[in-house]
């Protein structure tokens, strides 16, 4: 038995497959397949039960689970004290994000980490917000990126930036503008409509657990606006619901910060909507009773530091 061993079968407990932990270790399935035969011929038991659709622990994997985290965890503390003693910024760091700041922040973020710690290198799960803080709450990740702070009693969130959701609509669509103000137009403005103006046209939601969608719900619910919707499809993923906006089928709220390209270019319009609050802020996430290694502390105030610096301007 080794850590590597240990590594992989953590991870296909934590994917519960063996072709994603296969996929997120950059092994091959037959490999991890390989791993776990071995653990088990080790063990003297099964490990894990193949019968179910997604793998789960057997009684004598759940034992080993609960010990491999705990040796794996030692062997990174040990790696840890010494890369600080000797002021050594190295290593892998794993980062769940929900799909807008995972795919629209934290690219610029890991290049600019990345030049400045090159033996650093990094593993970004994309999931919805609520998987984010599912990851972050069972220690199986370390730092998280989220639109929407959720239940936090045994969280950490650090604001970064903050975010807006709008109404987009395939071109030609022309809402009509909100009374008594007009559309206004500008930089960085859109037109204003109201939310009964899309009454009788087709609307698309996020999956569940999208902070997207938990927002937009949130803020119909307030202004007692849920009646107004013909919901046709929930899609997840941005790009995806981006595409089925252009393509027609119907409008959708999303991000502003997904969909600035489109806007500039004309494949999508864009507007606000009257009398809803759909302000929102992105987040960096940790659990609050669990130590960080060297490493992620270092990303979390390169990363507070990176969006303060962006938000303050030359």
């Amino acid at each position: 038995m080794d850590f590597h061993q240990l590594r992989v079968f953590v991870e296909v407990v934590r994917q519960k497959s063996f072709s994603r932990a296969a996929e997120n270790i950059f092994l091959s399935q037959p490999t991890v397949s390989a791993h776990i035969k071995a653990l088990e011929k080790e063990v003297g038991a099964p490990l894990l039960d193949r019968s179910q659709r997604e793998v789960a622990l057997t009684e004598a994997g759940k034992i080993l689970f609960r010990y491999a985290q705990q040796l794996l965890g030692f062997k990174e503390e040990a790696l840890a004290t010494i890369q600080k003693k000797y002021s050594i910024i190295k290593g892998h760091l794993e980062i769940a994000a929900s799909s807008v700041p995972g795919s629209y922040l934290l690219p610029a973020v890991l290049t600019a980490f990345s030049r400045k710690y090159t033996e650093v290198s990094f593993s970004v799960l994309i999931r919805d917000s609520k998987k984010v803080m599912e990851s972050i709450r069972d220690y199986t990740i370390e730092l998280g990126l989220v639109g929407e702070t959720g239940t936090q009693e045994d969280l950490v969130l650090k604001q970064l930036v903050q975010d807006e959701l709008i109404l987009i609509a395939p071109p030609g669509t022309s809402l009509p503008p909100a009374r008594p103000q007009q559309g206004v137009t500008g930089e960085d403005q859109l037109p204003l409509t109201e939310l009964k103006a899309c009454a009788r046209l087709p609307f698309i939601l996020r999956e569940p657990g999208s902070a997207t969608r938990l927002v937009f719900e949130k803020a119909l619910k307030k202004a007692r606006e849920e009646a107004h919707l013909h919901i046709v499809a929930f899609i997840e993923g941005q790009e995806a619901i981006k595409e089925a906006v252009k393509k027609g089928l119907g409008l959708t709220a999303i991000s502003r910060r997904a969909v600035q390209y489109e806007l500039k270019a004309g494949l999508l319009e864009g507007y606000r909507l009257k009398g809803l609050d759909l302000g929102r802020s992105f987040y960096l996430v940790f659990h609050k009773n669990r130590t960080l290694t060297p490493l992620s502390k270092v990303f979390l105030e390169f990363t507070e530091k990176f969006f303060r610096a962006q938000q303050e301007g030359p």
